[in-house]
């Protein structure tokens, strides 16, 4: 009757990718499970598999002087007829008739029960393979959509692509391949019930793990940890920050994210279909770190209001008010999340014509006396000061720190012209700043020193700057760029403009 179950087990095995071991155990268990239900559950059954796994059944019997029961009990006479050595109180392997034992409704039942648990067994391997493969990427294919929900088939199974994890920018339709990010995989045993909870295989392309996985699977050295991923935040399908640092000080971080003319970069872009990407440099140094996190504006002065409550006031010239502030906010408001701190954005009018505004966080910086005694004209002075301080274009003098700024200007050196026409024994002589830390001042004010021959050439240079050349963002990293420009001065993108 079971002649050909071996070959079956076989091409269920190919079929199925589960071993034929398992699939032994289930066919003992379902053909053991049908038999107990026609001749009781207190009798013993044993399934034995040949060399070619076709199964045999045997019943355990006891040997008894007196038989009582005949499906149960054997007599010693009988038992030696089978096995020499038996002995009273012995169990003896019964040869079942398998024509007989499985009738019609035998063998419904263990079909209908076998290929039950092959669906579970199924399920569960699914569950398994698919629990071992969350946090990472998977590739599949659009299969159907049901109330905003899209579901992909991922081979064996299908994953679920929620609403709120898909792009706005994104549309597909049937075939389409999809490559998404697993969240979250539910299935298993219900602790409390202990039922089998249905498999589910949640995805996203909208979560900021996502965004990582794809910055893993296009560069290199963050795969290798030579760059590090810090914080990703985004506002899907508006634009997304990422903040890395190398931890190599040869390799730079963002240029390795951006790759040559931006062929790395352009290949996440293009997987989220267009959606803006800044890529900027993690300091441990914060005011360094809002700075880059702010981009494409370039802030003028970094303040920490509050470093308990993590707030932070921005100075930004005028004209660079709407990039700081983004589409809709979000370049702020994504910037505040990516740093952890919230910002209170001022542009140098609102200083220059409410210096009040100072009159709060000045203690906190100790730019000036915080004694208690302080009087408010006291205050309202040094508030005044202050403003006057932030006009200095000394701030804008990248990875100096502000102490030594304040130096300059408290010794007479209030802009990058009058410390440009000085000479390092000069500023040593003026400041008395060391030897190192001048030098390290001149090789970074060389960087952004532009000499102009008069200041009324500059503001009208400047006057029509502003009015003739309009500012743009770079698409790979967001810095300024014109329509003069060929390549962008930050990630070194060709650029072309219509």
């Amino acid at each position: 009757m079971f002649e050909n179950v071996g070959t079956y087990l076989q091409q269920l095995s190919d079929e199925k990718d589960i071993s034929v071991e398992l699939l032994k155990e289930v066919i003992a268990s379902t053909m053991e499970l049908a038999l107990k239900k026609k001749y009781g559950n207190d009798i013993n059954f044993h399934i034995h598999f040949d060399n070619k796994n076709n199964p045999t059944v045997y019943k355990g019997a006891n040997v008894v002087e007196e038989v009582r029961d005949k499906n149960k009990e054997i007599s010693l006479e009988e038992a030696k007829k089978l096995d020499q050595d038996i002995n009273l109180g012995d169990e003896v392997l019964i040869l079942v008739d398998q024509v007989e034992a499985f009738g019609r409704i035998e063998s419904m039942v263990a079909k209908t029960t076998f290929f039950q648990k092959i669906s579970d067994l199924e399920k569960n391997i699914i569950y398994n393979e698919f629990k071992r493969r969350e946090n990472q990427l998977v590739n599949g294919y659009f299969q159907r959509e049901h109330k905003g929900t899209i579901y992909i088939n991922l081979g064996k199974t299908e994953g679920e692509l929620q609403k709120k994890d898909q792009s706005p920018r994104e549309h597909y339709t049937v075939g389409d391949r999809i490559r998404a990010y697993i969240y979250k995989v539910q299935g298993g045993k219900d602790d409390r019930t202990g039922k089998e909870i249905p498999t589910k295989i949640l995805l996203t392309r909208t979560k900021a793990d996502f965004i990582k996985k794809l910055f893993e699977l296009e560069i290199p050295e963050i795969a290798d940890g030579t760059i590090e991923i810090k914080n990703v935040v985004r506002q899907p399908g508006l634009k997304i920050k990422v903040a890395v640092v190398s931890n190599k000080p040869e390799v730079d971080p963002i240029g390795a994210c951006i790759g040559q003319k931006g062929i790395r970069i352009q290949s996440i872009i293009k997987e989220i279909e267009g959606e803006k990407i800044d890529v900027v440099k993690w300091s441990k140094d914060i005011r360094e770190y809002i700075a880059e996190a702010i981009t494409p504006a370039k802030p003028i002065r970094i303040i920490i209001t509050d470093p308990e409550k993590k707030e932070a006031m921005i100075i930004i010239p005028d004209e660079q008010l709407s990039l700081a502030l983004g589409k809709s906010g979000y370049n702020v408001k994504l910037a505040s999340q990516l740093t952890g701190y919230y910002f209170d954005i001022k542009t140098e009018t609102d200083i220059k014509e409410n210096p009040e505004l100072l009159k709060d966080i000045v203690p906190l910086n100790q730019i000036f006396s915080d004694t208690a005694e302080e009087t408010e004209n006291s205050s309202e002075a040094e508030a005044a000061e202050a403003a006057e301080v932030f006009e200095s274009n000394l701030y804008s003098l990248q990875g100096i720190d502000e102490s030594i700024i304040k130096t300059l200007i408290d010794n007479g050196i209030n802009s990058i012209e009058e410390l440009y026409n000085l000479s390092a024994e000069e500023i040593m002589e003026k400041t008395n700043l060391d030897k190192d830390t001048v030098d390290n001042l001149m090789l970074v004010m060389k960087d952004v020193v532009e000499i102009v021959e008069s200041e009324d050439e500059y503001e009208t240079t400047s006057e029509e700057v502003v009015e003739e050349i309009e500012v743009y963002e770079c698409p790979n990293c967001g810095s300024s760029i014109t329509e003069d420009m060929t390549k962008c001065p930050k990630c070194g993108i060709e650029l072309s403009f219509e």
